[in-house]
């Protein structure tokens, strides 16, 4: 693969107006976003085999990027039990693993600025990123679990303390990556003095920097350091609700957004809603009860979209994935609703999770893919040589 020299060159061939990049939510357990113990029992085992010919599917099939969710703690364990957001490896160690076994495909993985140093990301993000030639991203994540934070023996910190945090940890990380010489930052919460050992990243002056904060400090986090905001936005109208909020930022940059979608793709019509009605019939409520307590009580955007619900009516949505853009129904179907996802907001990739995941489903998305390209929203990767 021909390495990415430079963060300018990356993000002139990735963000054109009209191109739409297609990122692939990766499992982080046997089901993410839609916990039915139906989907946990239909997908294949968290194996190194299975793993990696997932992986190799989504490169031959021409998604963009791999998206590797984490946490840490082990406390939810109903839903551990059922296979909800678990057996889940440990996203920068996976991310090694995927990177080894594809040529192509961009991994962006998953590391806490809470429960790490800032030296420790740059030294692991340094080797991901060179190692792979360039095709590593940094998902940044502060934290939001009272037992994570418990599980490190450290006190739970506030919301938008811990995106300050974040903040200063994200510029540290990145002078370590693009400074030779050693730095001296002597910050309000981190000291550093030194330079990491060689090699520095491949992207340069930093890899791809995504973030998924929709409160008013995850948004003036990301427009401050990162690339793309991943969002919970089950339509186009909330799409351009958080575009609008990035608007009021006022700041010299701002990140591309990346709505979360769930897709099941059928050849006949109404047989991918039917497969979707069938499987929320099976969702786990404890599971679900646990997860969504994590998430409802601590992520502010999560929580936004079911205030209005009460709370039995709001986990069972949650755990429904009702949070995620519809991607379910026939090929033409799931493309006209990216074409005018696309078309009518400044969307400029999508992070699709597959509740039925497999090589095979993912593999049936490529019959959109024809659909996209002639509207002129996508095309194949290699043509844009492989950025992603």
């Amino acid at each position: 693969m021909d390495p990415i020299t430079s963060k300018e060159d990356l993000m002139k061939q990735r963000s054109g107006p009209d191109h739409l990049s297609l990122g692939y939510f990766f499992p982080a357990g046997k089901t993410n976003h839609l916990y039915s113990d139906e989907a946990a029992r239909r997908v294949p085992e968290m194996t190194k085999a299975n793993l990696v010919a997932l992986a190799q599917a989504a490169e031959r099939t021409g998604f963009d990027s791999l998206f590797i969710a984490d946490n840490w703690s082990g406390h939810q364990r109903a839903a551990e039990e059922a296979g909800h957001q678990s057996p889940a490896y440990h996203a920068p160690l996976l991310a090694m693993a995927l990177l080894t076994a594809t040529d192509r495909i961009g991994v962006i993985s998953t590391f806490h600025t809470t429960h790490h140093k800032p030296a420790h990301v740059a030294r692991m993000g340094a080797t991901l990123d060179a190692f792979s030639g360039g095709r590593w991203g940094w998902n940044i994540v502060t934290g939001f679990s009272a037992a994570e934070a418990a599980l490190f023996g450290e006190a739970f910190i506030d919301h938008d303390v811990r995106y300050d945090m974040a903040g200063e940890f994200t510029e540290i990380v990145k002078m370590l990556w693009s400074e030779d010489d050693a730095i001296d930052f002597d910050g309000m919460y981190y000291k550093v003095k030194g330079r990491i050992k060689k090699p520095r990243t491949m992207q340069q002056p930093h890899p791809f920097l995504v973030s998924a904060g929709s409160s008013e400090a995850g948004m003036a986090f990301a427009t401050q350091y990162c690339d793309q905001l991943v969002v919970l936005a089950p339509d186009e109208a909330t799409v351009n609700g958080i575009d609008d909020k990035l608007n009021q930022q006022k700041a010299k940059r701002k990140p591309e957004i990346s709505p979360f979608g769930m897709a099941i793709v059928r050849e006949g019509d109404g047989e991918a809603e039917e497969i979707l009605e069938g499987l929320k019939k099976s969702i786990n409520v404890e599971a679900t009860r646990e997860i969504s307590a994590d998430v409802l009580g601590s992520i502010e955007s999560s929580r936004a979209l079911y205030e209005k619900m009460g709370e039995e009516e709001a986990t069972l949505a949650f755990g429904g994935a009702g949070h995620l853009m519809n991607l379910v129904g026939t090929p033409e179907q799931v493309a006209e609703r990216l074409i005018s996802l696309k078309k009518n907001t400044n969307t400029g990739s999508v992070l699709i999770n597959f509740p039925l995941w497999s090589p095979a489903e993912l593999e049936g998305f490529a019959a959109v893919l024809p659909y996209l390209r002639e509207a002129g929203v996508w095309s194949p990767p290699e043509e844009r040589g492989y950025s992603w």
